[in-house]
Formats: C-alpha cells, structure tokens, sequence
C-alpha cells in the first residue's frame, strides 16, 4: 500500500514538473519570439536600418494609446515613419544639427507644461529618439520658414470661395430651468408679457442652470449645436417670445429667443485670418509633399511590410 502511494506521489511530482516546465518554456519561447520580433527590420533607407521596435518608440512618442489604433490607421502613421526617416537621414547627410539652446528651449517647454511630470527633463534629455524627432523638425522648418500668404492671394481665395463664407442663421437663447412644471407653468404665465430685465431677474433668482447668473443667457447657437427637439422649439420662436414648457433630463425649461441672425456673408476682413491659416496650411504641406518625393527619388529605401504586425499596403 506504502509503495502504491509512493509511486502516485511521484507520477504526480512527474506531472507538475512536466506541467510547470511546459508552461515555462511556453512563456519563454514567447518572450524570445517577442524580443526576436521586435529586432525585425521593418523600413531600411541606405545603410541606416529601423526596427519594429524603433516603429513602437516613434508610436510612443505621439502617444502611449497609439497601439490600439485600427490598422488603417496605424498604416498611416507608418506612412509618417518612412517619410519622418527619411528626413532624418537627409537632415544627417546635411549636417544639421540641435543646438543646445535648441534642445534646452524645447525641454522648459514641455517642463512648463507638464510641471506635475518629476524628472522630465532629465528623462527628454536622454531620449535619442525625440532628439531624433527634433532634428526632423528642424529641417521640416528650414523648409518652409520663409512660406508667406500675401493679401492679394487672400482676396483671391475670398472672392472664388465666398459661398464657404456664408454664416447660417443663427439665435441668441435664455432660459430659466426649475425642477418642476407647476412652478415652471407660473413663472411663464407670470413673464409671458413681461419686459426682457424681468425675465433676468427672474431667472437669476429661480433658475437651477449653470447660466443662472448671467441672466439666464445661454449663448449664440446655429442649427444643429442643440439637441434636435430642443432646437425645433427655440427655432420655431419669434424675438422676444416665449417658449412653452420644455421638459428634458435637467428639468422644466423656458426658453426665451433674445434675438434672431438671419444668414450673412462674413466680409473679407473677417474671413482674412481663417482663410491665410487655410492657405498657409496647404503651402506648407505642398512644399513638404514635394521634399518628401524627392527624397524617395534620391535615395534607396525600401519596407518590410512582412515584419510589421499589421496589414500594410503601402502609401
């Protein structure tokens, strides 16, 4: 009997040795199989080589949630990859460099805006691969810093897109919200013929909303910025006229239209700034378009989309 339990004990022993030691050399071979994946050559140009592991830095660095992304758009980011190293060797090929003034001013600005980060700067600072990035951003600048939009290019784009500059009709809104509708149905039978001071005063002495204070004052809104049968009521109403009682998730609203903007064309003073950001934009990505596809010319480079962990079908 002693020597039958014996042997069970050691068929078990056996076992779990077994059973342990699959498990581990399991874990291992993932581990090596993760280390040796992460070697993979995934973007080579000349004799410089980039790894699966350099492609996970350079998505760490625009965000640690990166990882997560659809593959389309993870093939977009490595559409930046190739052409953010290939910049980067053409910046080292020229000799650009960072000075230190360069990367100090860069490293207080992230400081002073990440102050709760401890020991930030002394982490940034030792980082090659945003050293890297700042290099790349250099020379996108050295490309495109003497990129201006005159004025007669901002009248011409105004005076061909002017239907882009059309403002829809839009509506100034107050409201008094209270929690129930027999006190909202008499404060309105109470305003209803009352002056624009008293539905004010009103509001800031009942109203629960966060506007309270101003009046009851909610904002300027266009179509589609409130919720839709929100939106149909207050539409629907004339200036200085009330709405009947509203009822939502918050409360018992009324509603008050202050005042009513009918469709404008902005001028072309107003429309100026956006319309030299929107030109300026598109000079700037036509020029670094242009240097980009050059590089690709000048240059041997090739992918390894068969190493990358997601389907790439190249740009």
């Amino acid at each position: 009997m002693k020597k039958a339990v014996l042997v069970i004990l050691l068929l078990a022993l056996v076992a779990a040795v077994l059973y342990f030691g699959y498990h581990y050399f399991q874990e291992r071979k993932k581990t090596e199989k993760s280390d040796s994946d992460a070697e993979k050559i995934v973007f080579r140009v000349e004799e410089k080589s980039y790894s699966l592991a350099d492609f996970d830095n350079y998505l760490t660095l625009l965000s640690p949630d990166c990882r997560e992304l659809p593959e389309e758009t993870l093939g977009q980011i490595f559409n930046q990859f190739i052409e953010d190293k290939l910049i980067l060797y053409s910046a080292l090929k020229q000799g650009l460099e960072l000075t230190e003034e360069e990367k100090e001013a860069f490293l207080k600005r992230l400081v002073h805006d990440y102050p709760a980060e401890e020991g930030l700067a002394e982490k940034l600072a030792a980082d090659h691969s945003l050293e890297e990035s700042l290099l790349v951003e250099k020379y996108k600048h050295e490309k495109i810093k003497e990129v201006v939009v005159t004025d007669d290019e901002v009248k011409k784009y105004y005076d061909e897109n002017k239907k882009d500059f059309l403002a829809p009709e839009r509506v100034r809104v107050s409201q008094i919200l209270v929690e129930s509708s027999e006190q909202a149905i008499k404060l309105r039978e109470r305003l209803q013929a009352a002056g624009e001071e008293e539905f004010r005063q009103a509001a800031r002495e009942f109203s629960r909303a966060p506007d309270a204070y101003k009046g009851g004052v909610m904002g300027v809104f266009k179509p589609g910025e409130l919720p839709a049968d929100m939106e149909k009521v207050i539409f629907s109403l004339q200036e200085g006229r009330l709405s009947t009682v509203f009822q939502s998730a918050y409360g018992y609203h009324i509603f008050r239209l202050d005042k009513k903007y009918s469709p404008s064309l902005l001028g072309p003073d107003e429309a100026a700034p956006r319309i030299r950001n929107l030109l300026l934009d598109k000079k700037v990505k036509d020029i670094l378009g242009r240097e980009v596809e050059e590089l690709k010319a000048t240059y041997h480079w090739e992918v390894f989309s068969e190493n990358l962990p997601f389907k790439y079908e190249g740009n």
